[in-house]
């Protein structure tokens, strides 16, 4: 299982690295830029993506552009944001949405659900 892993902090993209590298091959991108064009190139079967990140483009931007490239994209948000908040990225086709800080079980979870 190929895992993309989006998020501007390094110590975020190392904990679900962590988590995941027993069981998965793991795709960093620091930015949502990055993280199109590797969508692109590795076809990754989930991706695990934080809304808020520096540079003004978030993972609302990432949602939008990997669902119009490809419309079964399996996107798991995970975000410090208020879990009503996190109900607008289900709405736009995450289909999980996970509130920081990460637990292990309920990310596997919502991993084992989608795939």
């Amino acid at each position: 299982m190929k895992v993309l892993i989006v998020d501007d902090e390094l110590f975020a993209r190392r904990t679900l690295e962590r988590i995941l590298s027993d069981d998965a091959e793991i795709i960093e991108a620091q930015d949502c830029y990055d993280a199109y064009t590797m969508y692109e190139a590795f076809h990754p079967d989930v991706v695990i993506t934080d809304i808020m990140m520096k540079g003004g483009i978030g993972g609302d931007w990432l949602i939008d552009k990997l669902l119009q490239l490809d419309e079964h994209a399996k996107i798991i948000v995970c975000s410090g944001r208020q879990k009503t908040d996190l109900l607008k990225y289900k709405l736009m086709g995450a289909k999980y949405c996970i509130q920081k800080p990460i637990k292990y079980q309920e990310l596997w979870d919502c991993i084992d659900a989608v795939i």
